[in-house]
């Protein structure tokens, strides 16, 4: 009797197969044992339905109606008479032989095969949800120099979404075969069905001693007129068409989306209109006008180095200005009435008294005494109204948001906010004092704000905060994305304090914030003047009296050179006539130079911008 021969194999959805999973196939005596260790059915359009015990069941060899190869994989059709529903297989990672024992299935191959089958829906499964994710972020981070507008931005996301999903079917149908000794199984079983089914070859039925003659097949006669290399090409031609059709369609859309895009980056890149320099347009009117012309702006250029008196170099991190003069607290505390209320003052909504006039008549009246009642005590006779009566301090109350910003680059835990309001009385003391503690748990990082209501009686608050600084070197300062990120706030004074911080910390993002607060109410229009100054692109910093003279560095943070400028004083207030100081120098691109200017009078500028001479 001949021994039988057991091989498990990993059944995938390809083709027409109606069974996905690990299956083990045994080549009995009489009939082939087929075993579905952990099989679902599969179909196009319905939903997967898997054994809940591994099956087995045997059918005759004569029931084998398919027996070919699909690429690596092994095609086996079985009569669906035989065995239903699961009749179609299409095997792939073939597992098998124990040590020194050929054709016996060990129990380690077909753990193996269950958790290939696991690996391969997850690989599948990851196939269809990362594609999108991975396209949309891809677009949204590529420079515009490689897609730029909706329909290259649309391309790119499709390419690598396209991509993504073709590598990764690839690689769970890379991880479904099993190499070498899969495919040496793979023949082995082929062989070995097709002795079963009278199909042996020469070889076969030598190795069999005792079992009947096969029938040799003569060689199938090579058609006439075929030209040298035909078997050549329709082995390639096999080889595509054994492809899927899936396959056979993305492949090429892909190569055409990769072309696009390639074909757009290159235009762009190499063939977009440039300006012409000023050198090459004097240059196509004549080399020897273009001489001319360089020589003589070369000559001008030195006339006027000569002319113009030279000045130490200097730097500048950031402006001087009125807002971060005494430093930038590591919390900032903002007050408003409103989200549209950018003015950042907090002020009690009063409510004036009078005292009873009756009431202070029957007091006068009693037994002589003119101190009246203690309440009454101190009443100034000049604080008498018109009727009479006197006039008592007037009552408030509070209602406001407070806004309390991390501007430090550590995040602040567990902090508190003490605010005491109080009211004064007719001596002018405090009175009425009450208190509300505000309390913020948890972290809050940097560049994050954090608001509370406060509502208290009072005509005066006092407000301090649990932790108090400066920036320095050791807290550092939150990232300018972060403060990019609250010019988004809901409240103005939010915003206006994240364009400051962006401002000081000369950030090119600090115009855009400016330009998205306009137009300034009157009582912001101070505040946003400041932060306007500070991001000019030629700034003062620096500025000191020294014996009687004033030293301020000029720096251009621009991307052009600037030639003459006016250094001018910002006026304090209205009537006074602000100082100027024209300065004949040149700013260099980021550079800055520095200048001992006299001063009129013994008092420094609070505050200094640079103007050009042509403004």
């Amino acid at each position: 009797m001949a021994r039988a021969f057991s091989v498990a194999a990993l059944a995938i959805a390809e083709g027409g197969a109606n069974a996905v999973g690990a299956v083990r196939f045994t080549c009995a005596e009489a009939e082939l044992e087929v075993e579905l260790v952990r099989v679902a059915g599969y179909a196009e359009g319905f939903a997967l339905g898997a054994v809940a015990a591994p099956v087995r069941f045997g059918v005759p060899y004569t029931a084998i109606r398919g027996l070919f190869r699909r690429g690596k994989a092994l095609c086996v059709a079985l009569d669906p008479s035989a065995c239903s529903p699961h009749n179609c297989f299409v095997l792939a990672r073939f597992e098998g032989d124990l040590p020194g024992v050929p054709g016996v299935t060990s129990p380690a191959a077909m753990e193996a095969m269950e958790s290939a089958y696991r690996a391969r829906l997850n690989a599948r499964m990851a196939s269809w949800i990362a594609p999108a994710p991975l396209g949309v972020l891809a677009a949204a981070l590529s420079p515009d120099y490689l897609a730029s507008g909706p329909l290259g931005t649309a391309s790119l996301a499709c390419l690598v979404a396209l991509a993504t999903w073709l590598a990764l079917r690839f690689v769970a149908r890379l991880a479904t075969w099993g190499g070498p000794p899969s495919d040496r199984l793979r023949d082995a079983l082929v062989a070995e069905m097709s002795s079963r089914m009278g199909f042996a070859s020469e070889r076969l039925a030598a190795s069999s001693p005792g079992s009947p003659a096969a029938p040799v097949f003569a060689p199938r006669p090579t058609p006439l007129g075929e030209r040298p290399g035909r078997e050549q090409r329709r082995g390639v031609e096999e080889g595509i068409d054994a492809l899927p059709l899936r396959a056979r369609v993305l492949v090429p859309a892909a190569l055409a989306v990769i072309g696009i895009v390639a074909t757009m980056a290159f235009v762009q890149r190499f063939a977009a209109p440039r300006d012409q320099p000023p050198a090459e347009r004097q240059a196509a009117r004549g080399v020897g006008q273009a001489t001319r012309g360089a020589t003589a702006a070369l000559l001008a250029s030195e006339v006027r180095e000569r002319a113009e008196p030279s000045f130490p170099h200097c730097l500048c991190d950031r402006a001087d200005s009125p807002l971060w003069r005494t430093g930038v607290p590591i919390l900032s505390l903002l007050g408003s009435t409103g989200p549209d209320d950018g003015a950042g003052v907090i002020a009690p909504i009063l409510r004036q008294e009078r005292a009873d006039d009756d009431a202070e008549s029957e007091a006068g009246a009693g037994q002589g005494d003119a101190a009246g009642e203690p309440g009454d005590a101190g009443v100034d006779p000049g604080d008498a109204g018109r009727d009479g009566g006197a006039t008592r301090p007037a009552r408030g109350r509070y209602d406001f948001e407070l806004a309390v910003v991390n501007n430090s680059g550590a995040p602040v835990s567990d902090f508190r906010v003490l605010l005491t309001f109080a009211r004064r009385d007719l001596r002018g003391e405090r009175a009425g004092i009450t208190e509300r503690g505000l309390f913020w748990e948890g972290a809050l990082g940097p560049g994050r704000a954090v608001k509370w209501h406060v509502e208290a009686p009072g005509t005066e608050v006092k407000i301090e905060p649990g932790v108090t600084g400066m920036l320095d070197g050791e807290t550092g300062v939150a990232s300018p994305d972060a403060f990019f990120q609250l010019t988004r706030a809901r409240y103005r004074v939010v915003r206006i304090h994240a364009a400051m911080m962006l401002a000081w910390l000369r950030d090119p993002r600090a115009r855009d914030a400016l330009v998205s607060l306009l137009p300034a109410a009157p009582a912001e229009e101070a505040m946003l003047g400041r932060i306007r100054r500070a991001t000019a692109d030629v700034i003062p910093c620096s500025a000191a009296v020294v014996e009687g003279r004033l030293r301020a560095c000029l720096f251009n943070g621009g991307v052009n050179p600037v030639r003459g400028v006016t250094l001018r004083e910002v006026a304090a207030g209205e009537g006074s006539a602000p100082r100027s100081w024209p300065v004949a120098a040149t700013l260099p691109v980021h550079e800055g130079v520095e200048v001992t200017l006299p001063l009129e009078g013994s008092a420094a500028p609070e505050e200094l911008e640079v103007v050009p001479q042509d403004r």
